[in-house]
C-alpha cells in the first residue's frame, strides 16, 4: 500500500530537482546563447580589441587583437536566457492557470458529461465517477480527444478540485471496459500522488525553453520569405548575419529540447511505475492494465498523438506521444519507461508474438463487442459494474436499496445552545476498517470500495441522475438536498427560493424533493460529489448567487445541522479552488504547537457531535488526544459546551493552511476520537469526511458492515 503523504512528499522532492535542473538548463543555454549575443555586439559596435605587446625581430610591437570573451556578454546572455525561458514559462504556467481542462482544451478536447448520446463516452465518463466516489477525489471534468486515434490518456490540473481526464478517441474504441478502468485508476494515481502540480510546472519550463528554439527558427523563416520577394538583390550581408544568429539560436534551442526531454524523463519515468502500480492496487486486476499496454504495442498508431501540443504533455501521458521512429532515435530522453518492460510487470508470460491476435482484433473492430452493454447500462444510472461487483454488490452495502431512514436530507433534530444541532436520531454503524488505519487509507482506494460506490450509483434515482448533469438541475439538487424535513421549517426557505431564484428552479428543486427526501442518508454525501463537475461550469456570477442561496438555506430556521455544515464546508471550498480562488491554501503553519488551540476545538467537536454523554464525548476527546505526539496531547483540554460549527469551520480553515505532516498529525486524532469506542454514526463518518476535504486528503468512503438505531 502506498503511503500518500511520502508520495506528496516525492512530488515536492521532485518540484525542488526541477528547480535545479531548471538552473542548469539555463547556464547550459547561457553557454549557448553566448555566440549569437556576440555576434550581435560585434555588428553593432564592430567588436572589442586588447592592446597585446609581441616581441618581434627583438622589437615590442603592439598588436589589436580581438576580444573575444567578455563577461559583460557573458551576463547579458545569462539575463537574457534566464529572461526569455523564466518569462515563458511563467506565461505557460499561467496560461494554464484553469486548471486541467485548460490542458485538455489546447489538445482539442471536448467536454464529456453524463447526457452524451454517445455510448462509448458515457461509459467513460461511469468510469471516472466510480473512481472518483472510490478514492474520494472530487469528480474530475472528463474530456475526449475525438481527432486522436492512438490509445493514451492523461490527468491534469493543479489540485484535486481543478483537475480534468482527458482519453483519447482511439482508447475509448480499441478498450474493454476494464481495460479502460485500469487506464483511468492510472491517471487518478497520478491526481492522488501529487503529479499533476509537478506535469503543469513541467510544461511550463520546457515552453521557456522552446522559445530560444522558436525564436531562432522565425528569424530563419523571416530570412527565407525576405529573400525570396527581394529576389536575392541588395542587403546580403544583413541577410547572412540575421539567418547565422537565426541558425545559432535554432540550434540552441534543438539542445534547449534535448534538455527539456532529459528534465522530464529524470522527474516522471519513476512516477510512471508507481501510477502502473496504483491501478493495479485499485482495480485488482493486472490483465486490465496489462491488457490496455498490449494494445497499444499492437495498435498502428500506438499511443501517439497528433496534436502541435503533444510534445509539452509527453511526460503526463498514460503513452509515450512520439512517433515509433522517434522514441527509437531519442529513447534516452523518453518520459516513459519501456512499453515492454511495463507489460511483463504484470503478465510475465507475455510475449511479442501475442500481439498478432490482438492485431487482428483491433482491425476487425471486436474491441466494441462489448458496446451493447456499455451502452444499456450507461443509460441507466451507474453504466456499469467493475469485475465481480454483480456477486459483491449485495455484500457491500448492507443497507439495502435506496429508502430513506434515520435523518433525511436537510432534517432537523432536537438543537443545541449555539444554534447547531448535534445530536438527535440517527443511525450507529460499524465498520471493519479501525481508527489507526484511516491515514493509511488516505490516497488509497480499494477494489471494496470500487464495488461500494458502483453499488451506490446503481441505486441513485433516475430523475436525479438525469438532473446532475445540467447546472440548474445540479443546482437544484443541492437546494432540495438542504431542505428541511419539516413542513414548518421548509416554509422559509421555499420563500427564499422565490425570493432569490428563478421560478424555474423552485419548480426543478420541488420536483426533485419528492426524490431526494426518499434517499437514505448514506446517498447525499455521494450525491454532492457527483454535482461537483456540474457545479464547476457555473459562471462567476452564477457562483456568488448560489452560495447566499446556500448559506440562506441553511441558516432559514436558525439552526445548522451537521450534514448542512458538511455540504456547505465541501462544496464551497471545492469550488473556491476551481473556480480561481486557491488562494487561502497556502502553506502558512509548519509548527505544531501553533495550531493545538485548533486541534483543541475540532477533537471536542468531534467527541461532542458523535455521544450523548459528556463522559463518553470525553473519552473519546482522550483517545484522539492520545494518537498526538507526546509532546503535544498533554497540552490540549476538552472543551465541554463551548464548541459551535462556526468555529469548527474557522479552524478547518486554518488547518487547510498547515503544513502536510500537521494535517497527517490532525486526521490521525480525529479517526482515533471518531472510530476509536467502534461505535460510529453516519454524522460523525460526514464530518470526518468534510475534515480530510478541507484539508485536501482524499479519504475514501468507509464501508459500513452493519447499522442498528440509536
Amino acid at each position: 500500500m502506498m503511503d500518500f503523504f511520502e508520495q506528496q512528499d516525492s512530488a515536492r522532492r521532485n518540484t525542488t530537482y526541477l528547480i535545479v535542473l531548471f538552473a542548469m538548463a539555463v547556464v547550459a543555454l547561457t553557454t549557448v546563447m553566448y555566440l549569437p549575443v556576440y555576434l550581435v555586439d560585434y555588428h553593432i559596435t564592430g567588436g572589442r580589441f586588447e592592446t597585446e605587446m609581441v616581441m618581434v625581430d627583438g622589437r615590442y610591437l603592439a598588436l589589436e587583437v580581438l576580444d573575444y570573451f567578455q563577461w559583460r556578454l557573458v551576463g547579458f546572455s545569462f539575463l537574457v536566457t534566464a529572461l526569455v525561458v523564466g518569462l515563458g514559462s511563467y506565461y505557460k504556467i499561467s496560461q494554464l492557470g484553469e486548471g486541467g481542462s485548460s490542458v485538455a482544451l489546447e489538445l482539442g478536447g471536448v467536454e464529456v458529461d453524463a447526457r452524451s448520446e454517445d455510448p462509448l463516452r458515457r461509459r467513460l465518463y461511469n468510469v471516472v465517477e466510480e473512481m472518483s466516489l472510490a478514492s474520494g477525489v472530487a469528480v474530475p471534468l472528463v474530456y475526449v480527444l475525438p481527432d486522436e486515434v492512438g490509445i493514451n490518456a492523461f490527468a491534469a490540473g493543479y489540485t484535486i478540485n481543478d483537475a480534468a481526464v482527458a482519453v483519447t478517441q482511439g482508447a475509448l474504441e480499441a478498450l474493454t471496459r476494464d481495460e479502460l478502468q485500469a487506464v483511468i485508476a492510472h491517471e487518478f494515481s497520478h491526481i492522488l500522488n501529487g503529479d499533476m502540480r509537478l506535469n503543469i510546472r513541467l510544461i511550463g519550463v520546457v515552453h521557456g525553453i522552446l522559445l530560444i528554439s522558436m525564436a531562432g527558427r522565425g528569424m530563419l523563416e523571416m530570412i527565407w520569405r525576405g529573400g525570396s520577394r527581394r529576389g536575392g538583390k541588395g542587403g546580403g550581408g544583413a541577410i547572412v548575419f540575421i539567418g547565422g544568429v537565426g541558425l545559432l539560436l535554432a540550434v540552441g534551442g534543438w539542445l534547449g529540447v534535448m534538455f527539456g526531454r532529459m528534465i522530464k524523463s529524470a522527474v516522471s519515468r519513476q512516477r510512471e511505475y508507481l501510477a502502473d502500480a496504483a491501478a493495479v492496487q485499485f482495480t485488482r486486476n493486472p490483465a486490465g492494465l496489462a491488457g490496455a499496454l498490449k494494445k497499444i504495442a499492437a495498435h498502428q498508431a500506438g499511443s501517439g498523438l497528433f496534436s502541435p501540443h503533444a510534445e509539452e504533455v509527453s511526460h503526463m501521458c498514460f503513452g509515450r506521444v512520439s512517433s515509433r521512429f522517434t522514441m527509437t532515435m531519442t529513447g534516452w530522453f523518453e518520459s516513459h519507461p519501456p512499453l515492454e518492460e511495463r507489460i511483463r510487470r504484470w503478465d510475465p508470460d507475455y510475449h511479442p508474438s501475442q500481439l498478432d491476435a490482438i492485431r487482428a482484433q483491433l482491425e476487425r473492430g471486436q474491441a466494441r463487442a462489448g458496446l451493447a452493454m456499455a451502452s444499456a447500462s450507461a443509460t441507466g444510472a451507474t453504466g456499469g459494474t467493475v469485475p465481480g461487483g454483480a456477486m459483491m454488490m449485495a455484500a457491500a452495502r448492507p443497507g439495502g436499496p435506496a429508502l430513506r431512514s434515520g435523518v433525511g436530507p436537510g432534517a432537523q433534530s432536537h438543537g443545541s445552545s449555539g444554534g447547531n444541532d448535534w445530536s438527535g436520531q440517527s443511525r450507529e454503524l460499524s465498520y471493519a476498517v479501525g481508527a489507526e488505519e484511516i491515514v493509511a487509507m488516505i490516497g488509497n482506494p480499494s477494489p471494496e470500495r470500487l464495488v461500494y460506490c458502483s453499488s451506490l450509483l446503481g441505486e441513485l434515482p433516475r430523475p436525479i441522475m438525469e438532473a446532475r448533469s445540467d447546472v440548474m438541475g445540479a443546482t437544484a439538487l443541492v437546494f432540495a438536498l438542504l431542505m428541511d424535513e419539516r413542513e414548518e421549517g421548509r416554509r422559509p426557505q421555499i420563500e427564499l427560493l422565490h425570493a432569490e431564484t428563478s421560478p424555474a428552479i423552485l419548480r426543478e428543486v420541488r420536483r426533485l424533493w419528492e426524490h431526494v427526501s426518499a434517499l437514505d442518508a448514506e446517498f447525499r454525501l455521494p450525491l454532492v460529489d457527483l454535482l461537483f463537475p456540474t457545479l464547476r461550469r457555473m459562471t462567476p456570477e452564477q457562483y456568488l448567487s448560489f452560495r447566499e442561496v446556500v448559506g440562506g438555506l441553511i441558516y432559514a430556521d436558525e439552526h445548522v445541522t451537521l450534514f448542512e455544515f458538511v455540504v456547505q464546508k465541501v462544496l464551497m471550498h471545492r469550488l473556491e479552488v476551481a473556480l480561481g480562488n486557491p488562494g487561502r491554501r497556502t502553506t502558512q503553519f509548519a509548527a505544531m504547537r501553533a495550531m493545538v488551540p485548533e486541534l483543541q476545538v475540532l477533537l471536542s467537536a468531534l467527541a461532542i457531535m458523535g455521544h450523548d454523554h459528556t463522559s463518553e464525548a470525553r473519552g473519546a476527546f482522550d483517545a484522539g488526544r492520545a494518537a498526538l505526539p507526546p509532546a503535544f496531547a498533554g497540552e490540549l483540554v476538552f472543551q465541554e459546551g463551548a464548541v459551535n460549527l462556526q468555529q469548527v469551520g474557522a479552524v478547518l480553515d486554518r488547518f487547510s493552511q498547515a503544513s502536510l505532516q500537521i494535517k497527517r498529525h490532525v486526521i490521525n486524532a480525529a479517526a482515533f476520537c471518531v472510530l476509536g469506542d467502534g461505535r460510529v454514526r453516519l454524522e460523525e463518518v460526514e464530518m470526518l469526511r468534510a475534515v480530510c476535504d478541507v484539508l485536501d486528503l482524499p479519504l475514501p468512503p468507509l464501508v459500513p458492515q452493519a447499522t442498528r438505531r440509536v
